[in-house]
């Protein structure tokens, strides 16, 4: 599936009243940015052996983060992201502000720099056009995404993440889902949510009865899904 679009839409593009959208893989080439980022990561820690725990630090944090509900704490959790920081700093047994600084600098901070030679621009583009039209653009990320697209200069209506207080769990429970939709007062005919992952993305909105593109990593192989987004 990594290699193929897959599309479930009932309708035109421009009888959606919203727009639901991913952006880790969605809206940027991932596997490029992962190579500059390895890089980085490469000729930091050349230098700084020491800190070579780190990296196990952050395989840690990302392995949790697309498992969480394994863990057996997802219904348990008073804040998503505080209780990952933690669970991660007992596995690696050291401290949850030290998770909290190497995740924040590694993944939120330092690709921010990155992101623009990695966009994909036609996508981007196509939302820009069903802005113009009046569809809503609505950004749903399992990471904080402001950044992310303040780093590639995207305008989003409204902008969701999985550690928001009243979501505060992770792709594709149907709750996150049925909360922002009841925030954007529609129903789920009414949106379509484009990502890049069926397991996370697809039955998001599978589960709710939303209409979704699964959109290919491979750049070269979205066109059919451009197409389908130009109003």
């Amino acid at each position: 599936m990594k290699n193929k679009t897959i599309i479930s839409m009932r309708k035109n593009i421009r009888d959606y009243k919203v727009i639901l959208l991913d952006v880790d893989g969605t809206l940027y080439n991932q596997p490029k940015l992962r190579l500059h980022m390895a890089a980085c990561l490469a000729s930091y820690y050349i230098c700084r052996p020491h800190r070579l725990r780190e990296l196990l630090l952050l395989q840690k944090y990302r392995k949790i983060r697309e498992h969480w509900e394994d863990t057996g704490h997802s219904l348990s959790v008073s804040s998503l992201e505080d209780a990952q920081y933690r669970y991660v700093a007992e596995q690696m047994h050291t401290t949850q502000e030290e998770v909290k600084r190497v995740v924040t600098f590694w993944i939120y901070t330092k690709p921010l720099s990155l992101l623009p030679r990695c966009m994909d621009t036609r996508l981007i583009n196509c939302l820009s056009l069903l802005r113009h039209n009046s569809i809503s653009i609505a950004i749903y990320s399992d990471y904080p995404a402001k950044d992310k697209l303040n780093a590639m200069h995207i305008t989003a209506d409204y902008i969701f993440c999985s550690s928001d207080p009243d979501i505060n769990c992770m792709k594709p429970n149907p709750k996150a889902m049925n909360t922002i939709l009841n925030k954007l007062h529609i129903t789920a005919e009414d949106a379509l949510m484009i990502g890049d992952r069926y397991s996370k993305d697809g039955m998001a909105a599978k589960n709710t009865g939303m209409d979704y593109i699964v959109l290919t990593k491979s750049m070269p192989l979205r066109s059919k899904a451009y197409l389908l987004l130009t109003p």
